[in-house]
């Protein structure tokens, strides 16, 4: 089971992304553990958890150095375009790319 999170300011916003990338993983028959925090609780978590990957959205990519320092995961910074649209298709795409 891969272990992803997905990160922004107050951790709230995400949630609609969360769920949108969890249905594609249940379609595309992929394990995935997808979860969203806040800035803080995905620092700490990715400290004390192992993650492969760690999705940050635009307002949050000034943290992706520390981010990077704290997890071996990859660190993948969504971009405003598919963030602002809810393109949960581009965002699962990359993704799988970035995992495989």
């Amino acid at each position: 089971m891969k272990n992803v999170i997905v990160v922004c300011e107050a951790g709230i916003t995400t949630s609609l992304l969360v769920t949108k990338l969890k249905e594609l993983a249940g379609a595309e028959d992929e394990s995935y553990n997808i979860s969203s925090k806040n800035t803080e609780e995905g620092l700490e978590y990715v400290k004390d958890e192992p993650v492969d990957a760690v999705l940050l959205v635009p307002q949050i990519h000034h943290k992706a150095t520390e981010y990077s320092e704290a997890s071996n995961g990859e660190i993948l910074k969504i971009s405003v375009r598919d963030y602002n649209n809810m393109n949960s298709y581009s965002i699962f795409e990359q993704l799988n790319e970035a995992l495989a």
